[in-house]
């Protein structure tokens, strides 16, 4: 089971990649797809620095099937140091 303080920390890590997403205009509106770890293959669609610039966020892209728009994407990212 998950701390509160863990639990938020998620999200606002989520919230983070979500909006480094939208900065870049690769999906309109990004879905949270952690869960998904067949998406981890290859190489990320980027990476760049975390809030406090000590890790490196690695961020993987999928589009959504296809009741959903084109500008739908899931994403899924991992945390590496240095």
């Amino acid at each position: 089971m998950k701390t509160f303080k863990e639990y938020s920390y998620q999200q606002k890590l989520d919230k983070y990649v979500s909006d480094e997403i939208k900065k870049r205009k690769l999906a309109r509106f990004p879905v949270n797809a952690t869960d998904d770890y067949q998406m981890k293959k290859g190489k990320p669609a980027f990476t760049f620095p975390s809030p406090t610039g000590s890790m490196v966020i690695h961020v993987w892209l999928r589009p959504m099937a296809k009741p959903a728009k084109s500008h739908t994407k899931a994403f899924n990212y991992e945390l590496d140091d240095k």
